[in-house]
């Protein structure tokens, strides 16, 4: 059995995706398997991807999306992440994206705190979320610290900075009928609402140092949403839900 399944989402970022490969096959601790979600990205960023297949514990998986329609039509990165967890094979899941960074020792410090605590189902870590404009500059940085064990973690943490225990998915899917939630009024808080549903059963337990680096590029969703102009696929969207909506419920369903 593989020890840790990492899961990479990629859709058009071939500027960035190199590095996320490079960091993760930099890693001090090798055990893993990384498997690569395309939403059938452009060829210049699947030419970027395909000098790294040659390892053995990458396997790369491609959509076959094509309009914008189906774009909208569900919470993409939760669609394909939901298709990686039913073939992935590691005692432990974590996740990455097309531009974030692993630092060197991520994995090993994951892992040995799993390890030794076996009572605890999903820790996190620190992270740095580094802005860059159109000219790749670095416009600002902003640390994301821990906040000790998290019982109400939507929109506090980042899916690039967990790992979980693979035994928690069977409680998830008999529960909501699926692991991510992938209805588009989610799109832009996907891991929020996938952490509202592992918080009702189980706590975020911290790492303090910082082990990744989360870029914010003009290609981001998050970046995408929070412009004056927006894009055609952010118009197509449907009305989205909030982080604050989440925390309230979880409070209140903690609270009876």
């Amino acid at each position: 059995m593989t020890k840790v399944s990492i899961i990479m989402t990629s859709y058009n970022k071939p500027a960035y995706i190199t590095k996320s490969i490079q960091a993760i096959l930099n890693q001090s601790f090798t055990d893993f398997e990384l498997l690569i979600m395309d939403d059938n990205s452009d060829s210049e960023t699947i030419k970027a991807i395909e000098p790294f297949l040659s390892d053995k514990r990458i396997k790369f998986y491609q959509s076959n999306i094509q309009t914008m329609n189906e774009r909208v039509e569900k919470v993409r990165y939760a669609a394909l992440i939901n298709e990686a967890l039913l073939k992935s094979s590691g005692e432990y899941i974590s996740y990455a994206t097309d531009d974030n960074c692993y630092r060197k020792t991520r994995l090993e410090k994951m892992v040995n705190y799993l390890d030794k605590y076996q009572n605890v189902m999903i820790v996190y870590s620190a992270s740095l979320v580094i802005y860059l404009n159109e000219k790749n500059e670095i416009t600002k940085k902003q640390l994301r610290p821990t906040k000790g064990i998290v019982s109400v973690a939507p929109c506090q943490i980042d899916h690039c900075s967990i790992m979980h225990r693979s035994s928690i998915l069977p409680v998830v899917k008999e529960k909501f009928d699926s692991f991510w939630d992938e209805n588009p009024e989610f799109y832009r808080i996907g891991d929020a609402r996938f952490f509202w549903r592992l918080n009702q059963y189980w706590d975020f337990y911290p790492i303090k140092e910082i082990l990744d680096d989360n870029f914010i590029t003009e290609l981001s969703i998050h970046h995408q949403l929070a412009q004056q102009e927006k894009s055609e696929f952010v118009q197509m969207l449907p009305p989205q839900r909030t982080c604050r909506e989440l925390r309230e419920e979880l409070r209140s369903m903690k609270n009876k």
